[in-house]
């Protein structure tokens, strides 16, 4: 969650140093991405848009720094096409990224290496393809695309693609809900989850086609401000994903949409459902680095007008009931991630205006206090988790500090920045 008062606050700063504001002073300020550690905790990868007033003139591009700051972050790659959702291999030597290039009609993903050369086009499917993750022995690649409802294959998505281009009308039917998220007419597409073997003229398989889940008339991902997200992880040994889904979108006009973890085996078979019950819902899966506990945001649904998000814990491979870990903290938990040696969970969570960054025992106890912060905001936290010690990567902000990327200490209870674009 960014400062609520940023761009209020920055504007008095402004002028109190007189200095004229205008429009493009603000808008064409830097965007500074969320931080994506290495495994081993030596880099940081992150994107950096450059806005324009034109959407079609707007360019993101990679970065990286190293995770002690010793020199000034680089960037890594030079297109006018954005790239996106940057991910880590195993071994800390290849990233692997979204982007639409040259040739692309739609988002395809790439694989770099970082020790040289042009990075390299993995898949070719007709919708695009995005969020990539590498399996825990690096050999697969997993990745989200948007499929036409009843399609089996890439063949038949790539015929029900011509047969819409080729139609002489743009005339759109509604037969569920919903039908438009904010300014953008939703089309009749599903995300699913597609995993490919990492290796030149690999396949991709659709792990979520003919399932009964995505038959049910309310399958979605969960909503976000961008459009719906799956939020699909690899399990520790590398042969099925987890990922949150719900049945039910169908019925966002008139009640709570309950989401729920789901698992699917990558040698096929149906859809395993890991959470049950109508009064609570559970997003954002996450393995613990050991393996053997799986974390998800948690939120009761019921009656009431606002729940906590919680951090629930489950057992693995038989997740069984969760336990709360943070059900004595009268706060909200919006991004956790845990220490190399799976013993403690960092989380942060808002309190009076401003997100704060915590500590709790991995599988519970007293959450206490890292950062006490006085001015600003700490989001998308995350520690690598196969360093030697635990590296604290997040993005601050506050009312005069547009967002960038910093390294926390929890010894100095404080930060220090490892960008400074603004």
């Amino acid at each position: 969650m960014a400062c609520r008062h940023f761009l209020a606050l920055i504007f008095v700063s402004v002028i109190a140093a007189k200095t004229p504001t205008t429009h493009e002073s603000m808008w064409m300020m830097k965007r500074v991405g969320a931080p994506v550690p290495s495994p081993d905790g030596k880099w940081v990868l992150f994107t950096v848009q450059l806005p324009a007033y034109d959407e079609n003139d707007q360019s993101t591009d990679l970065w990286i720094v190293p995770a002690d700051g010793s020199v000034k972050p680089r960037q890594l790659t030079f297109t006018k096409s954005a790239e996106s959702g940057p991910t880590w291999s195993p071994d800390s030597r290849r990233i692997a990224f979204s982007a639409k290039r040259e040739g692309d009609e739609a988002s395809q993903i790439y694989l770099l290496d970082l020790a040289g050369g042009e990075a390299r086009r993995i898949t070719s499917l007709a919708l695009g393809a995005t969020a990539p993750h590498l399996s825990p022995d690096g050999k697969w690649l997993m990745f989200t695309s948007q499929v036409y409802p009843g399609a089996a294959d890439e063949e038949s998505i790539r015929k029900t693609q011509a047969e819409r281009r080729a139609r002489k009308y743009r005339a759109r039917v509604y037969e569920t809900f919903p039908i438009r998220h904010w300014d953008r007419w939703l089309e009749d597409l599903q995300t699913h989850i597609f995993v490919q073997p990492l290796e030149a003229g690999g396949k991709a398989k659709d792990l979520l086609a003919g399932t009964k889940l995505v038959a049910e008339r309310g399958f979605g991902g969960v909503s976000t401000g961008t459009g719906e997200d799956l939020y699909a992880t690899w399990a520790p040994d590398g042969r099925s994903v987890v990922f949150s889904a719900t049945t039910n979108r169908v019925a966002a006009a008139y009640e709570k949409v309950i989401t729920h973890l789901y698992q699917s085996l990558l040698d096929g078979g149906d859809i395993r459902q890991l959470t049950t019950g109508t009064d609570a819902s559970y997003t954002k899966p996450v393995f613990r680095p050991d393996g053997q506990a799986l974390y998800a945001l948690h939120q009761r649904e019921g009656a009431q007008t606002y729940s906590l998000s919680r951090l629930a814990m489950f057992g693995w491979p038989n997740p069984g009931k969760p336990v709360l870990i943070t059900d004595s903290f009268d706060r909200s938990v919006v991004s956790f991630s845990f220490t190399p040696d799976s013993a403690r969970v960092y989380l942060t969570a808002e309190d009076a205006g401003n997100e704060k960054l915590y500590t709790v025992g991995a599988v519970g106890g007293e959450v206490k206090t890292v950062v006490d912060l006085k001015l600003g905001c700490y989001s998308n936290l995350s520690l690598p988790d196969k360093a030697s010690a635990p590296v604290l990567l997040a993005n601050w902000e506050s009312a005069v500090n547009p967002m960038e990327v910093v390294v926390i200490d929890p010894i100095t209870r404080g930060h220090r920045l490892l960008t400074d674009f603004n």
